[in-house]
């Protein structure tokens, strides 16, 4: 297998604020499969909040909520709000989670559950074998 001859890294002195794209997001997101949580089903998460798909609208607030997540240490409440709703179709919203005032084991907790994201453990339990 020969060498890469030219760089595919963008030319980064190029950039510049005009022509860099708008994107409001602190830290990156990891795609989570199976993790469900007190309101729906979690699609992404960071260390900042999480994308959660729920069967019914939950209105965006600055009122602290304690969501309920499913780990592999057993469930935990992180506090968070909501601070985006959208509906993505008929009876399912996408709503948007700012984790708030985590302490250090919420957020050792969190690092887990992302660390067993990033190796594709499964979160949802083993069926059961018939017999």
């Amino acid at each position: 297998m020969g060498r890469i001859a030219r760089n595919i890294l963008p030319d980064l002195e190029k950039c510049t604020d005009e022509n860099r794209p708008e994107n409001k997001r602190r830290h990156g997101r990891l795609v989570v499969q199976e993790t469900g949580c007190s309101i729906g089903t979690i699609e992404d998460l960071s260390c900042s909040g999480a994308r959660i798909t729920t069967k019914f609208k939950v209105k965006p607030s600055d009122q602290p909520i304690g969501l309920r997540i499913e780990t592999l240490d057993g469930p935990t409440t992180l506090p968070c709000k909501v601070v985006w709703s959208k509906r993505v179709s008929f009876r399912r919203w996408s709503v948007g989670v700012q984790f708030t005032a985590m302490s250090l084991d919420q957020r050792r907790l969190l690092t887990d559950l992302a660390r067993s994201v990033s190796r594709n453990e499964c979160m949802r339990p083993m069926p059961r074998k018939a017999g």
